[in-house]
């Protein structure tokens, strides 16, 4: 029997409209997690393939345990956040985001074009490490709601983080790394920026309207106007990243962007912004920053923007749950030494070794995130 509280949520996706044929759509590889999991030499190129290229794949996850505790465990969580956003926001700013990204971001916290305009989704970041651990081990305090559903968060923070850890040891071995690298870099049980991300972006308020939910630096296509802004472009600064979402919103540019920054305004060669349609059972993937530097560029970080979802998807409030795997705060950012691993660990930023704490707040630094 659920709780009162529990009988009203928001976030209903079986009552969602279908993605609209008319927006331009991206196509990107479809990666089968249980032929991955079980070696399959095809999979491996074609998951390869997508890291090296574009950095954004589907995984499919039906099949197999930790996939399907992915599937069931985001539309759970998914309404954990509607029940989480309803606080009134002088409660949840008493869980604000601090130096470590951990906790609650309010909408517009974010600069999201190069205009000064502000981002309008908000979200929660629920640490990983204070999900598997006892609450009196958690170095910082949670709402109520997401207490009562540790054990939930700890099933999915241990699926998702299989998950990406399968994915990057089939990358190290593809690159003439030990396939046991990266795990030795993102050991679960030690702390690290790695987290659930719920967030909601609000309806369109203007139909036509192009609007950013997560920051982004305008391209020259569009003009100051035309927008209301959600998210802005960026790549994550994390290693792996698995999204579960059930509108569109997600879009990524049409070309690759191998050499774009955080911060440099626009993205750095030609082309448009194309959507990602959310698919039933699949995950959306990409890399991160941290796994370009691991591999000395070898691996590709796609760059990428939220928007409200288009035409009547837009009209319903948009969640979704993201895992961000990151490296050991403590872990040193340098790349991997590798036959296909260009250049040599000697080459990283001038001999500065910087650890994935510093690294990782400099990143979000540059991305327009203020924080304590």
């Amino acid at each position: 029997m659920p709780h009162k509280e529990e009988e009203y949520s928001e976030f209903t996706p079986d009552l969602y409209p279908e993605f609209p044929d008319e927006y331009p759509s991206v196509e990107l590889q479809t990666i089968s997690l249980p032929k991955l999991l079980a070696g399959d030499a095809g999979e491996r190129d074609r998951v390869f393939d997508a890291c090296s290229g574009r950095g954004f794949f589907y995984l499919d996850l039906g099949g197999c345990a930790d996939g399907d505790a992915i599937m069931t465990g985001a539309d759970e969580i998914a309404r954990l956040g509607s029940r989480v956003f309803e606080l009134p926001l002088d409660d949840k700013m008493q869980y604000k985001q601090g130096k470590q990204l951990f906790g609650y971001k309010f909408a517009g916290s974010s600069v999201a074009d190069k205009y000064g305009a502000r981002d309008t989704a908000e979200f929660f970041n629920i640490s990983k490490n204070d999900m598997i651990v006892p609450d009196d081990q958690m170095r910082r305090p949670w709402p109520a709601q997401i207490l009562d559903a540790k054990p939930l968060l700890s099933g999915y923070v241990r699926s998702a983080h299989a998950v990406g850890l399968a994915v990057l040891a089939v990358l190290a071995d593809k690159m003439g790394v030990e396939s046991a690298e990266f795990a030795r870099r993102h050991r679960i049980e030690e702390p690290s920026g790695d987290h659930i991300r719920i967030t909601r972006g609000p309806p369109k308020l203007k139909k036509d309207a192009l609007e950013i939910q997560t920051p982004s630096h305008t391209d020259s296509g569009t003009t100051r106007e035309s927008e209301e802004i959600q998210t802005p472009s960026h790549t994550d600064f994390g290693t792996i990243t698995i999204l579960m979402n059930w509108l569109g919103g997600l879009q990524v540019y049409s070309e690759s962007a191998r050499r774009a920054q955080l911060s440099d305004g626009q993205p750095d060669e030609p082309g448009t912004w194309l959507w990602v349609k959310p698919r039933r059972g699949c995950a959306i993937v990409n890399l991160g920053d941290a796994a370009m530097r691991f591999s000395g560029g070898a691996l590709h970080a796609g760059r990428h923007r939220v928007l409200p979802a288009p035409g009547a998807q837009g009209e319903w409030p948009r969640y979704s749950i993201v895992y961000f795997v990151r490296p050991e705060d403590s872990c040193p950012m340098r790349r991997f030494d590798g036959a296909g691993v260009p250049g040599s660990p000697e080459d990283d930023d001038n001999g500065e070794v910087l650890t994935a704490t510093e690294w990782i707040y400099r990143q979000s630094s540059a991305l327009g995130n203020k924080l304590d």
